[in-house]
């Protein structure tokens, strides 16, 4: 059964993999447990594709650097600007805290918003501490005390109470900077300190998309930074420190514009578990010691939050850092300037060294295309001496960090630097343009996109459909001619231009005389179960994928991507002679087959984790299973809801699956042509009783196509010849 239905609206994760050299023999069973008695794709590597790291997103535990999760840095660099706000010390500080809560999904659907309100209620009480909250943008709140009719404004008096300070504060989506700025300048006004802190609650998107999701205003878009550098600007008030429960803020960019209005930030480079932020136990301490530094309090809210997330939300990673914004007020100008211009001229010279570089840094939220990548692993891998002179700048600003175990290189200050997609290109330079952002940077991240959407716009296949008609996959992009790579730039910018506003012309010719020495041309037919490739060709491959179809007799089911393959020592990629997929069952006895797409692996203590989603919907909306499969057991971890349309952050949470939920797997559908067709609803729905397992089954019974994809390092993909 076929239904309609926008497949925009899902979620887009794509599989994320990086280039190291080797032969593949890697291999791990499927499954979950021993209730589970589909067939395991145990056989050995004869011809039989298996998950390997060379062309996948590996995460290893170690780090490039020396790590600095939990270590605490109480010094102040000389020379940059005094801090905005003076301790009083000796106990004598008065501190305000306002929390912008913006409820969202989040409360309507899991109260996790009236969990950290009870979470501060539970606090120690301080008549030197006034927590005050602005409560909004949920359609529904999980207490009678909070409405959602209106914006409300409470006191949080800690021993367990809520006060009312405003019941009304108007019906005003939380994203306008005006509610913001009101807010802020109402509890200047009331609850006068000599310490201010200020928390955004809510979802978050980084550098580019901003922060926050109003559920009651689903199409209003999310505050830019530019809003909130406005908003901060207009309320006048200056703050000890700035925080972000919310996903993906701790961002070069956020820390420039900050830098203006308060001393430090606190903030996630990574997305939050939708748990977020424990509260009770930093701010007893801040209460029983109102002139703690800040640097203390930072380390505090990140301690509590990572120890938390560690035990309520395993398999899920979590980030924390403290940012001396003073510090990063130094550096960015003139640092960062000098580490964008060397970084330009090395991408006109060998982009490939800074592909390389950009795709084995640590990644944030690859899954959702939004290019954030940790600032001090990608400069280190540069290794230019003005990135090396970054580098330690940057690690002297970041006071203090936290990581789960899972989560190396991540070292605490992410930055926005477009390669797996060229969507936000053009919002990046406005945000740039709007809060002053180096230009050379700009400048930088412009160039790196004009070759990477060049190397785009000159050669791949349209998609894997049609190798499935026995067309000629060989030579995709033989073409050497230096002219005709720029006579075809032209026309592709000419063609494409509002989409590509971005793209530098200046830089045509120049790149077209460097395509035409750097492009892939490898033949992708088959020929006696082998693909060869020479390691020139191998070295401009940045992902392998193998893409599975079900042929129905009308056209082509799309079962997903994973990174199943085998490369003997020879650099030939072996065609498979054998096939499972996943499957999924409610009762561990009847399964039924389900899409799969890989995200990515981590190696931590010699054991291999693998992260991969199932498209699905979930209750009638749109989400996705996100699957762990490690030594022992492969299962759902949690549901990531596709909460969005037309909004471009990312979902702060993972839900558990309960008791009564309806999942539906979902796949594209194609026809004979390659043209998507429809959405599939495959197999059965399932009512959710106790849990979903995972396993494998056999693909001898389908009529099976495949093939492989190679992407390459401007992210232009391949496809081989079929499969079947």
């Amino acid at each position: 059964m076929k239904k309609k239905f926008d497949f925009g609206k899902l979620v887009l994760f794509v599989v994320v993999l990086f280039l190291c050299a080797g032969v593949v023999k890697l291999f791990l069973p499927r499954y979950k447990n021993s209730n589970s008695n589909v067939i395991s794709n145990d056989t050995d590597n004869n011809g039989i594709s298996v998950r390997g790291n060379s062309y996948a997103t590996a995460y290893s535990s170690k780090w490039n650097l020396n790590s600095n999760v939990g270590v605490l840095d109480l010094s102040v660099a000389e020379g940059i600007r005094p801090k905005r706000t003076q301790i009083l010390g000796n106990g004598n500080d008065v501190y305000t805290i306002m929390v912008y809560m913006c409820g969202a999904d989040l409360e309507s659907q899991y109260g996790m918003a009236v969990n950290d309100l009870v979470e501060m209620a539970g606090a120690a009480p301080s008549d030197k501490v006034n927590v005050i909250v602005f409560t909004g943008g949920s359609s529904r709140w999980n207490t009678d005390v909070i409405s959602s009719k209106y914006n409300q404004i409470i006191k949080i008096a800690g021993n367990n109470q809520i006060n009312y300070l405003v019941e009304n504060a108007g019906t005003g989506t939380m994203l306008d900077p005006d509610n913001l700025t009101s807010f802020i300048e109402y509890c200047a006004d009331n609850f006068p300190a000599n310490r201010y802190a200020l928390i955004f609650w809510d979802h978050g998107g980084g550098s580019i998309a901003g922060y926050g999701y109003d559920e009651k205003y689903p199409n209003t878009n999310p505050m830019t930074l530019a809003d909130i550098d406005r908003a901060l600007t207009d309320a006048d008030v200056t703050f000890d420190f700035v925080g972000f429960d919310a996903c993906l803020m701790a961002t070069a960019e956020t820390a420039l514009m900050l830098s203006e209005h308060a001393d430090y930030m606190v903030a996630s480079e990574e997305s939050e578990p939708g748990i977020g932020w424990y509260y009770t136990d930093w701010l007893s301490r801040l209460a029983g010691n109102t002139s703690m530094s800040t640097v203390e309090i930072g380390k505090n809210i990140a301690d509590d939050f990572v120890n938390h997330c560690r035990v309520e939300t395993k398999g899920q990673p979590a980030t924390l850092s403290v940012v001396d914004l003073a510090e990063i007020q130094d550096i960015l100008p003139g640092k960062l300037s000098s580490y964008s211009l060397a970084t330009e001229r090395l991408i006109s010279s060998n982009y490939s060294a800074v592909a390389n570089a950009r795709r084995g840094s640590r990644e944030f939220a690859s899954d959702a295309y939004i290019d954030m990548v940790d600032m001090v692993d990608m400069a280190s891998q540069i290794n230019t001496p003005e990135a090396i002179d970054l580098t330690r700048s940057l690690m002297s600003a970041i006071k203090y960090n936290n990581t789960t175990s899972d989560m190396s290189n991540a070292y605490g200050l992410s930055v926005y630097f477009p390669y797996r997609s060229t969507q936000y290109v053009n919002m990046a330079l406005q945000v740039y343009d709007e809060i002053d952002m180096d230009k050379n940077y700009a400048s930088c991240v412009r160039t790196f996109a004009t070759y990477t959407g060049s190397g785009q716009a000159t050669g791949g296949g349209s998609s894997a459909y049609n190798s499935f008609n026995g067309y000629d996959t060989s030579g995709y992009a033989s073409m050497t001619s230096e002219e005709f790579l720029y006579n075809l730039l032209e026309t592709f910018v000419e063609s494409y231009y509002d989409d590509y506003s971005w793209y530098d012309r200046s830089k045509a010719k120049e790149i077209a005389k460097y395509l035409s020495e750097n492009h892939f041309d490898g033949d992708l037919n088959w020929k006696d179960g082998k693909i060869t490739l020479t390691d020139e060709q191998w070295s401009l491959i940045d992902t392998l994928r193998l893409n599975v179809f079900i042929d129905d007799g009308n056209g082509y089911i799309e079962l997903g991507k994973d990174a199943l393959y085998t490369i003997d020592e020879e650099g030939s990629l072996l065609q498979p002679d054998g096939a499972t997929w996943l499957t999924a069952s409610i009762d561990g006895l009847n399964w039924q087959l389900v899409p799969y797409y890989h995200l990515y692996q981590t190696e931590y203590d010699d054991e291999i984790t693998y992260m991969g989603r199932i498209p699905v919907m979930y209750n009638g909306d749109y989400a996705n299973l996100v699957t762990l499969l490690s030594d022992d057991e492969f299962e759902v971890i949690g549901v990531l809801m596709d909460y969005r349309e037309g909004v471009d952050v990312v979902a702060k949470t993972l839900y558990e699956l309960n008791e009564g939920d309806e999942i539906e797997f979902v796949c594209d559908y194609y026809d004979y042509d390659g043209n998507y067709s429809d959405t599939y609803i495959l197999g059965e729905k399932m009512v959710v009783v106790d849990d979903i397992y995972l396993g494998d089954t056999n693909l001898d019974e389908y009529n099976i196509l495949a093939s492989y994809e190679f992407k390459d390092i401007y992210q232009q993909a391949y496809y081989s010849s079929a499969i079947k």
